[in-house]
């Protein structure tokens, strides 16, 4: 808004100046234009050469000026003044750096110039106007005096009037110098210098009427049309400037609208098409962030419902099962058998709730975390200790060589409990299909810190390596089920990474199992991350 302001006011003040300029001219030329008419009536009367030279000479001494007679090759006229002259207006050339002016006039049907050059404007020019305007009546008879005044009259750019020498409002001294036949300028000084005006007297011969030229009215930079002027299209500009700004913001609010219209009847494919830097755009950003984080948690929210109906339906069922079976058994060593199953399947079910506890937390959002320094290499011993008592024959190790790991290295940030969960989840999920052995390893690739958790067993499909990071998502149901787990191990890796501003793939390790990849930043950008 700022810029657009600044640029009506350039635009303005440049339209005052250019109009003003086209005004000074045209007020100049106008002023100047009865004058050098006389002139060149005056010169073209003379016969002779040296009549005109003659008359050149008088004039240049009327108006304290050299005037001179010069042919069109020597003016290097432009073609706009060209076509002026041949008008019969006079042209002016303003030097503006030397303060002086040339002025040009054509002598009528002939190609000769009238040429002067003037520094300033003074009385002299009005009084030879006045003189010359005389010289010009007198050439006709009395009788004649009205036509040629009126014909006069029309090659001035102000009013020129014959009256009585009583009817004037002259004082004692003004008028003995009209006595005196001589020219009186009258300085009629107004409210402002633009209502001031100058009034120009001439006796008349013995005639009692004087000749009167003016009011000459000074040049008014700033009338009062200019001004009204300026100011309508100075508002019309800058209300046009703040349509063009307006109207974007107007059609990305409107969009905006109509998505959180769209996404109140429901529509969690609504978004907001306002892309951009300022403070629209980046509400655009979040509505969009928003509606996407709503759409994927009641997206999650529908398939945790669903696949938790089928998971506590069969551990529910094996317990109804076993009550039945329980309720007709006499044996107390059958009876503790089925007892013990019955506990089995009541910690598997505690365990599938807790696992959809710990998914259902996770789901709600990034909490608060805050990154320290965690030592990977106790970490690692830490999970091998962890699994050694659940592994029975497989071979849990860590494969990483930590003698070429710099000391500095060793540590990257993170929460540690949550890259602890990370690889307990990684080991936990390898164990059920392992053969032999696991193998995990710590690298340090650019900024970045690696952990792998490799197994040997039956590895993973190419076309199911993505989806298996889906909430309760099985390759082998059957198999699975047996193995043991619910689906939601790699689910909840993959949400802690995402925390971290990292990243996790799956590959084909080197003895033909899976291989998960996990990187993240070793240093972060941040002591904390908000939720």
């Amino acid at each position: 808004m700022l810029l657009a302001v600044l640029l009506v006011g350039a635009f303005s003040y440049g339209m005052v100046q250019l109009i003003n300029g086209y005004r000074s001219d045209v007020y100049r030329e106008s002023m100047a234009h009865g004058t050098f008419y006389l002139m060149a009536r005056g010169l073209q009367r003379q016969d002779t050469d040296e009549g005109r030279e003659a008359r050149r000479l008088l004039l240049g001494r009327l108006l304290g000026a050299e005037i001179e007679l010069r042919g069109e090759g020597e003016l290097a006229l432009t073609y706009r003044e060209r076509l002026e002259l041949e008008q019969g207006l006079v042209v002016m050339r303003l030097n503006q750096a030397e303060s002086f002016a040339d002025i040009f006039y054509q002598l009528p049907d002939e190609d000769r110039y009238i040429h002067t050059r003037m520094d300033k404007v003074s009385e002299q020019q009005a009084r030879a106007t006045a003189l010359l305007l005389l010289d010009e009546l007198a050439q006709y008879p009395l009788a004649e005096w009205d036509a040629e005044f009126a014909r006069i009259q029309q090659r001035f750019g102000y009013p020129l009037a014959r009256v009585a020498q009583e009817a004037l409002s002259l004082d004692t001294e003004q008028r003995q110098r009209l006595a005196r036949r001589e020219v009186v300028l009258v300085l009629d000084e107004g409210a402002s210098r633009s209502r001031s005006s100058v009034m120009v007297y001439a006796p008349i011969g013995n005639t009692g009427e004087v000749l009167v030229l003016g009011p000459l009215a000074l040049f008014d930079w700033m009338p009062l049309e200019m001004s009204v002027l300026v100011g309508v299209l100075g508002l019309s500009a800058m209300g046009f400037a703040t349509y063009l700004l307006v109207r974007p913001l107007q059609t990305r609010l409107r969009k905006l609208d109509g998505a959180v219209r769209q996404l109140g009847t429901g529509d969690l494919d609504a978004r907001a098409d306002v892309s951009g830097q300022d403070a629209i755009g980046q509400l655009g950003l979040t509505f969009n962030g928003m509606t996407e984080h709503i759409r994927r948690l009641i997206e999650s929210q529908r398939e945790m419902t669903r696949a938790v109906s089928h998971e506590l339906r069969t551990p529910v069922a094996r317990l109804r099962f076993g009550l039945e079976m329980l309720a007709d058994c006499d044996d107390s060593e059958e009876r503790r058998q089925k007892l013990d199953e019955l506990d089995l399947d009541i910690e598997q079910l505690d365990q599938l709730i807790d696992e959809i506890l710990t998914f259902a937390r996770l789901e709600e959002g990034t909490p608060a975390i805050e990154f320290k320094p965690v030592d990977m290499a106790e970490l690692f011993r830490q999970i091998c200790r962890e699994i050694e008592p659940i592994s029975g024959d497989l071979r849990v190790f860590d494969a990483t060589d930590w003698s070429a790991v710099r000391p500095d290295q060793r540590q990257a940030e993170g929460e540690g409990r949550y890259l602890h969960r990370i690889l307990q989840n990684l080991v936990t999920n390898a164990l059920r299909y392992a053969r032999e052995e696991i193998s995990l390893r710590y690298s340090v690739v650019g900024g970045m810190a690696v952990m792998e958790v490799s197994d040997d067993g039956p590895g993973i499909p190419e076309s199911e390596r993505e989806r298996i990071f889906k909430p309760f998502a099985r390759l082998d149901k059957s198999r699975h089920r047996a193995s043991g787990g619910y689906g939601l191990g790699l689910s909840i890796v993959q949400r802690i990474v995402e925390w971290h501003g990292g990243h996790i793939d799956v590959s084909q390790s080197a003895a033909g199992g899976a291989l998960f990849r996990v990187s993240w930043p070793r240093q972060q950008r941040s002591g904390h991350v908000l939720g």
